[in-house]
């Protein structure tokens, strides 16, 4: 059954405003449009919305934004690693490699 959205809880939500402005302002991503699978003008729409919503919102994501949040979260797990993770993101490291694991099996289950 193929799912086209997808809904982020609150806590998720702050991690993934500091994943995506990892990649966009942080370190420099080889082949954005291809790693992340959106373009950079798209991620730094969606960045600007999340931005706007109280940190404890339920955020809606489409199938799209989904899959280039799991992307910009393995970007951002490789290229910090656990010593910078927390430091950058605020969040532990081993939080960050739960959350992907939750996103992949969301999107294999999506297919």
């Amino acid at each position: 059954m193929l799912r086209n959205q997808f809904f982020i809880e609150s806590g998720d939500a702050q991690l993934f405003r500091s994943v995506l402005n990892e990649v966009l302002n942080g370190f420099m991503v080889d082949d954005f449009n291809a790693a992340i699978g959106l373009e950079r003008s798209e991620l730094e729409r969606l960045l600007k919305y999340l931005s706007r919503l109280p940190d404890d919102s339920e955020v809606e994501l489409t199938l799209v934004e989904m899959r280039a949040f799991h992307n910009a979260l393995r970007e951002t797990l490789d290229e910090l690693g656990i010593e910078e993770f927390h430091t950058r993101t605020g969040f532990e490291f081993e939080e960050g490699e739960r959350v992907f694991k939750k996103l992949d099996y969301l999107l294999n289950e999506s297919k």
